[in-house]
């Protein structure tokens, strides 16, 4: 008896810590995110940097995780999860650990550029184990594991930055978090099974590999250039343009190469289809509310740095509410409805902040929003998360997931670079008294903008996906036992009477 106690217990006590490990990965890249952004202004002043020196600490860390994603999955499909989310982790905590050292701009650039790196290789790995589980209840929850680690991520990393750059320097922000990133992959390398991928083909498309880093590189660095040089620009349009030649070389060569980075035939999937298409209307609804949000209670509503992250937590704390909620809908209603009502949900919560304004109350009208708009993000991204890579056979869902993550990452860049636009192009159009009622006029609009791309989101999920679930046919009185060995029967079963009669 106690044998099989201790045997029962086991894989419980494996299944917490392979959680642990998934949902800490992905909470360190949404937390490095807010709390570097939090801390620009004292690394700008440590090091002299101007204005264009300040926007290279971030876009050295965006460019090469938004352009490598898709590698990094096919790297976990090609050598095995295990190697790849280790190296993964191992390369994010190298340069946490340069950075908080970095003596020179460069190196701090240098490091930044690794943990772009690191990030790109872990994020899709960890996403194709969670979708290789058998159970659809465990794959359910641990998406919404990790979106509540994404949620408090991005609570914790608005407040933490905060305080800690304040009370201890801008440079233990990469230090606290460097021995979490090798605790991660210390028990990467433990948690996981040492076995071979699935898949017997060899090598990388090396060709496929350049063409996509560089065309989805140019693409991230485009988009990062709008806020701050407009879009009919060369600073934008240049790149653009390189990028869009990029992409269509890689499309040309991946259909006649043999061994492609990346197999069209997923994008035949309907589920991955429909999730890859509509989860950026999410990711809008998402990043309006975080990064926009944080500028428009400090700039608008005069909120500090630190109370506008204290402000914004009830956001992350409702993550905790929205994955049970999400797990349990899930189990009851096909994924598309889940989808479609949480893009709702979270279009209501952005029109409410849209109506906030300097004489707002934080608990009448900025706290409800907030609520809503985080309940439906997160019930959002759970489903869209588990919709991903449910059909995609095994040997394609780190690729899968890495396309479906660049899609994310490229709409949530796209979101805070065009939200912001939209608020700063109202405020500069203004004249100098009136700019700041001019920039929350600005940051309202951004919020409506982004209410309907994420009710536009839902329309999509519902043309694209429908609201049957195709695994569930018409239920009729049983007949005979023949009926339930029908499984790919889609027609109602008028013949099962007649099966008895069959006779050769």
């Amino acid at each position: 008896m106690t044998g099989s106690r201790i045997a029962a217990r086991m894989p419980r006590h494996q299944a917490r810590l392979l959680t642990a490990l998934l949902t800490t990965t992905n909470f360190l890249v949404v937390f490095d995110g807010l709390v570097v952004t939090v801390a620009l202004p004292a690394v700008q002043q440590g090091f002299g940097l101007g204005q264009a020196g300040t926007q290279w600490v971030m876009t050295a860390y965006t460019i090469p995780l938004g352009g490598m994603l898709l590698l990094g999955g096919r790297c976990s499909d090609r050598y095995g999860r295990r190697p790849v989310l280790v190296g993964g982790l191992g390369l994010f905590a190298a340069g946490l650990l340069l950075a908080a050292v970095a003596p020179a701009p460069w190196l701090l650039l240098a490091a930044r550029m690794l943990q772009g790196v690191g990030a790109a290789l872990a994020v899709p790995t960890s996403f194709a184990i969670i979708s290789a589980r058998e159970s659809p209840a465990e794959r359910n929850r641990l998406f919404a594991a990790v979106a509540v680690a994404g949620g408090v991520g991005a609570a914790a990393g608005a407040v933490i930055g905060g305080v800690v750059t304040q009370g201890l320097g801008w440079r233990y922000i990469f230090l606290l978090s460097a021995p979490v990133a090798l605790l991660a992959a210390a028990a990467a390398f433990k948690l996981l099974p040492a076995q071979p991928p699935p898949t017997n083909t060899k090598g990388l498309d090396l060709p496929g590999v350049a063409l996509s880093m560089a065309g989805l590189m140019l693409l991230v660095y485009a988009i990062t250039n709008i806020e701050h040089d407009g879009v009919l620009t060369p600073a934008t349009l240049g790149p653009l343009v390189l990028s869009a030649a990029a992409l269509a070389g890689f499309f040309l060569h991946e259909r006649k190469t043999r061994t492609p980075l990346l197999r069209f035939g997923i994008l035949r999937q309907p589920s991955f289809r429909t999730a890859a298409l509509a989860m950026p209307a999410n990711e809008f609804a998402y990043q309006g509310s975080v990064f926009i949000g944080l500028l428009f209670l400090q700039q608008s509503l005069n909120y500090s740095p630190l109370i506008a992250g204290l402000a914004f937590s009830p956001l992350g704390l409702v993550v905790l509410l929205g994955s049970s909620v999400a797990n349990r809908l899930l189990r009851r209603c096909r994924w598309t409805l889940v989808a479609a009502g949480a893009q709702c949900a979270s279009a209501a919560g952005l029109a409410l902040l849209a109506l906030a304004g300097p004489g707002s109350s934080y608990p009448l009208h900025i706290l409800p929003s907030l609520l809503v708009l985080g309940l439906g993000t997160v019930v959002g991204a759970v489903s869209f998360n588990v919709a991903a890579g449910k059909d995609l056979p095994a040997r394609d869902k780190g690729v899968g997931y890495g396309l479906f993550e660049t899609a994310k990452y490229v709409a949530g860049a796209f979101a805070i670079a065009g939200l912001g636009t939209v608020a700063a192009a109202r405020a500069d159009a203004a004249p100098a008294p009136h700019q700041t009622p001019a920039l929350t006029a600005g940051y309202q609009l951004a919020f409506f903008i982004a209410a309907g791309i994420a009710v536009l989101g839902g329309v999509l999920v519902t043309l694209l996906g429908g609201f049957r679930d195709p695994r569930q046919r018409p239920q009729h009185p049983p007949q005979s036992a023949a009926t339930a060995t029908g499984n790919n029967s889609t027609h109602t079963r008028k013949s099962v009477p007649e099966k008895p009669h069959r006779r050769r």
